[in-house]
């Protein structure tokens, strides 16, 4: 479909580069800019959440207690390319530390990245937390 994947897979990790970076300056704006219109996600502890505004909720929420919320930081593991959709598959795992910088939680992820006329953006995350109190 693309006819450059490893610019594809170059321009997702970036992107989720920025991501990162826009969680550890608690920027709201930043988080949102991977996450495309119809955005769905199942976090670390089974939730459904089922829209983009709401998951963006749940970032304003912790950004807006940093002494109490905990940060994330994703890790891409592969990015595969689709040869026949406009899609790609994100893993990797993640780690959630609390302000102190001590780790509350790991696990791995699943991202779905979707190409449209915006450019990539996350379609769908899976999390799934593997360790943790």
């Amino acid at each position: 479909m693309h006819p450059d994947p490893t610019q594809d897979e170059a321009t997702i990790r970036a992107a989720r580069a920025h991501s990162n970076r826009s969680i550890a300056r608690r920027n709201l704006l930043g988080v949102g800019d991977s996450l495309a219109e119809d955005f769905v996600a199942v976090i670390g502890d089974g939730s459904f959440v089922p829209s983009r505004a709401e998951y963006l909720k749940l970032f304003k929420q912790g950004f807006d207690a940093p002494k109490t919320s905990l940060s994330y930081e994703r890790v891409t593991d592969t990015v595969q390319v689709s040869a026949s959709k406009p899609l790609a598959a994100e893993q990797g795992h993640w780690i959630a530390t609390d302000a102190h910088g001590n780790v509350a939680y790991t696990g791995t992820y699943m991202a779905m990245w979707e190409h449209n006329s915006d450019g990539w953006k996350i379609r769908s995350e899976l999390y799934v937390t593997l360790a943790g109190h």
